[in-house]
């Protein structure tokens, strides 16, 4: 599993990887303290991507497969590729979907690309003809607050969890 963002969304979803089964869970992002407390408060291997190319550095770690699950916790992406940067600067930006598309471009054939980030606008330049080769499903919204409450109260009443 990886996930795009340290944030605090990210941290969550790293956490929830672990309880629902996660044999490895992957954080990226580039704040240091961030990827820091992704690693060692909740056991993640980090990659910073202002130093390594994601998708790359994936296919590498998972031996040419890609990750099964790809989530983008990413909150109002401040950063992103080149093309998102300079549509920015000339008023252009309709939303920036980097993460979303590395996911995509990184996720193993069968896969599941989950967004829990936040998007406020439409977004252009998605590869869906990637996902669709791929055969990717996708999984997207806000958490469904009254669907996860009760087991992880229960959780927390056996000590599984703080």
């Amino acid at each position: 599993m990886a996930v795009w963002g340290c944030g605090p969304v990210g941290q969550f979803a790293i956490a929830s990887s672990w309880l629902l089964g996660a044999e490895r869970v992957i954080a990226i992002g580039k704040v240091p303290e961030r990827l820091q407390m992704a690693q060692q408060k909740n056991r993640a291997e980090v990659i910073d991507f202002s130093k390594e190319t994601v998708p790359d550095r994936l296919r590498e770690m998972t031996h040419g497969r890609g990750p099964d699950v790809c989530i983008d916790a990413v909150v109002l992406e401040a950063d992103g590729s080149l093309y998102d940067q300079v549509k920015s600067k000339a008023m252009l930006e309709s939303g920036r979907a980097h993460a979303l598309r590395e996911c995509i471009w990184a996720c193993r054939k069968g896969g599941t690309v989950s967004v829990v980030g936040v998007y406020a606008s439409i977004l252009d330049r998605i590869p869906f003809g990637e996902a669709f080769s791929k055969d990717l499903t996708f999984r997207l919204g806000q958490c469904n607050v009254h669907n996860c409450t009760g087991r992880l109260l229960g959780m927390i009443e056996e000590g599984r969890i703080d």
